[in-house]
């Protein structure tokens, strides 16, 4: 049996998270995470990544992800490509952090001259899972 890991990563702070929580009852409910992100205004500044990384460090299949919430004071661009996974050390996967894996994630841009505390809820389902997590990021932005 193949067994797969799922990393959500903050680009920012590179801290992994996991966290589950929805309003859908038809989905399972495990918690949620909120987290600051500074930003400088009107630049593009990372937000967060989501990945699946096998055994053997290949990628597994890419999450679902999407905004629940948009920020009132900015935008969000999803995108997709690779990135190097970040698993901590003495983790069993630590060798894969010289790898890249195919990833998800969201860029934030606030409208040009705000300054102040924006947000966005994000939410991301591994393939084949019922089980939803959301993260809710406070995004800080000075000039």
């Amino acid at each position: 049996m193949k067994k797969v890991l799922c990393g959500l990563a903050l680009i920012a702070s590179g801290v992994l998270v996991s966290a589950c929580q929805t309003d859908d009852f038809k989905f399972t409910k495990s918690g949620s995470a909120i987290y600051t992100i500074p930003a400088k205004s009107g630049h593009k500044t990372g937000l967060l990544s989501n990945y699946m990384v096998n055994p053997d460090c290949s990628s597994g299949k890419t999450p679902d992800f999407k905004v629940v919430t948009t920020p009132a004071n900015g935008t969000i661009d999803l995108w997709r490509g690779s990135v190097s996974p970040s698993f901590r050390q003495g983790h069993p996967q630590q060798k894969c952090n010289s790898h890249k894996v195919a990833a998800v994630g969201a860029f934030y841009t606030s409208r040009s001259g705000f300054v102040g505390t924006d947000n966005v809820v994000v939410s991301s389902k591994a393939p084949g899972s019922d089980v939803y997590s959301y993260i809710t990021v406070h995004i800080d932005v000075t000039k």
